[in-house]
């Protein structure tokens, strides 16, 4: 029997088939079985968050202000037919909305976005199985931290508390074929048509421009326009083909599932380089400083001539990696390792560095049906020959600079929740800690089933560290969430 993604039927397990299969089995069981009349199963849910602060700061004169309320929902409508015993079709229609305002209501937004989900189509054979059309990929033992994950854009614009790993995952157009080998499991992939991360410069609490950097919105917009010039306010070019490749191999040796991969892939994120005299005049007018007049001529004659002072370019990496699962007691372990031999980070002055990489992920989670459930997961980044007068931002402390040295981040993650009143009631606690620098994250939450379609949340999302880790970045948002889900 062949194995694949069994991403979509961790979105929505109602589009399992109860006459062919158990819920929760792989998506290519379905080739299994006689052959049967075409069926239809439609599915989707609606979730609903509500943020409030739990302090109301100023409005903040360089475009950085915070939001102090904030509403977000999420929707999704599946219809999942299968055909024949090897044919399958599955179209997804999804969208996300969300509205704001600063305190005293102050630039109030709202935007409604409809996109299109994971739409493809399955052919099951005798060798191999192939599923083409927009979809969501997994490479790696670990769920969203494995280092060869590469292949799915990711969605970086709501917080840590009601989002599981799969739905920061967005569907891309590929071509995915599995084929059984001998012992092996062997899974290709294609993505030709390139997608990027989808994020918010400004304007948005979890935003890459954040007041610590002391860096001024270098534009001016009403509210109800900004967050519809943001995907493409840092690119200046988008790649074009041989698009993203993959390739994956696994098998099972005992009770050990050990695998092996290869990406070669588009960065989600684009390299942002900025001329050192632009990059020196915006930082004299930051500090309040007169403009030097030779540095004014001298950009003024170079944009006559058509030169680019602002590049978005997105660069391309390789990423090996292995990988091994295996179940110890009621637990499941997971071990990624990765390396990079080239990879895109930011200096303390916002300009990139190219840079070896190498990633090791290790993961425990709950693998038994229980009223208690727990993951840990436990990444490290190893980032050598970084230089004497370079510092990688949010990753090291200012007291690493002065020596060639190989920076280090190290990141825990955990996710705990108890079900009480015959799962009626979960209670829970999500955290992530980073020692290096000690920022981290808290999440407390409650959630209450009304049945089995409908569940009210509350939660809160502390974040604290200095300004420059990878919390403390976001350290201003603090908050209380509640949260409605409707499944349909």
């Amino acid at each position: 029997m062949r194995h694949g993604s069994t991403t979509l039927l961790a979105l929505v397990p109602a589009l399992a088939l109860a006459s062919t299969q158990e819920a929760g089995a792989p998506l290519e069981e379905l080739s299994s079985g006689t052959a049967a009349m075409p069926e239809v199963r439609v599915s989707g849910d609606v979730r609903l968050l509500a943020g409030v602060d739990t302090g109301f700061q100023p409005r903040r004169a360089d475009g950085l202000s915070e939001h102090v309320v904030d509403g977000w929902g999420r929707a999704s409508l599946v219809t999942d037919v299968k055909l024949s015993p090897t044919l399958r079709a599955v179209v997804e229609g999804r969208a996300f909305w969300r509205g704001g305002a600063e305190k005293g209501f102050e630039r109030a937004k709202s935007s409604f976005e409809p996109y299109l989900g994971e739409a493809f189509l399955d052919v099951y054979t005798k060798w191999v199985d192939v599923r083409v059309g927009q979809q969501t990929l997994a490479f790696g033992a670990n769920t969203f931290f494995a280092p060869s994950d590469l292949l799915n854009p990711r969605d970086l614009r709501q917080g840590f508390v009601v989002l599981e790993p799969d739905d920061l995952k967005l569907p891309v157009f590929a071509a995915r074929a599995i084929a059984t080998v001998g012992p092996l499991t062997v899974t290709g992939v294609w993505a030709p048509f390139f997608a990027p991360n989808r994020y918010d410069v400004f304007g948005q609490d979890m935003a890459a421009l954040q007041p610590p950097l002391g860096v001024a919105v270098p534009l001016s917009v009403k509210p109800s326009v900004e967050d519809w010039l943001q995907p493409r306010l840092l690119e200046t070019e988008r790649p074009g083909l041989p698009g993203d490749l993959g390739l994956r191999v696994t098998g099972d040796v005992g009770r050990v599932k050990l695998g092996g991969s290869w990406v070669w892939a588009n960065e989600k994120l684009p390299q942002v380089t900025i001329d050192p005299e632009l990059d020196a005049l915006w930082r004299a007018q930051q500090r309040g400083e007169p403009a030097d007049t030779a540095l004014l001529l001298s950009l003024q004659e170079r944009v006559r001539s058509g030169e680019s002072l602002v590049t978005g370019r997105y660069a391309r990496q390789h990423v090996v990696a292995a990988e091994a699962s295996t179940l110890v007691g009621p637990a499941q372990l997971d071990v990624d390792v990765g390396f990079s031999p080239s990879r895109t980070f930011y200096g303390d002055r916002l300009r990139p560095l190219r840079k070896p990489a190498a990633t090791w992920v290790v993961g425990v989670s709950q693998a038994e049906e229980s009223e208690l459930f727990y993951s840990v997961t436990y990444t490290g980044l190893a980032v050598p020959r970084v230089g004497e007068q370079e510092l990688l931002f949010l990753l090291e402390p200012g007291t690493a600079r002065g020596r060639e040295h190989t920076a280090f981040l190290h990141l825990l993650v955990g996710d705990v929740r108890y079900s009480l009143l015959g799962g009626r009631l979960e209670v829970g606690l999500r955290g992530a800690f980073e020692p290096i620098q000690r920022s981290f994250l808290v999440a407390p939450r409650v959630e209450w089933r009304v049945d089995e379609r409908v569940h009210l949340g509350l939660a809160a999302e502390v974040y604290g560290g200095p300004s420059y880790s990878p919390f403390g970045y976001f350290g201003r948002n603090d908050q209380v969430l509640a949260s409605l889900r409707v499944m349909l």
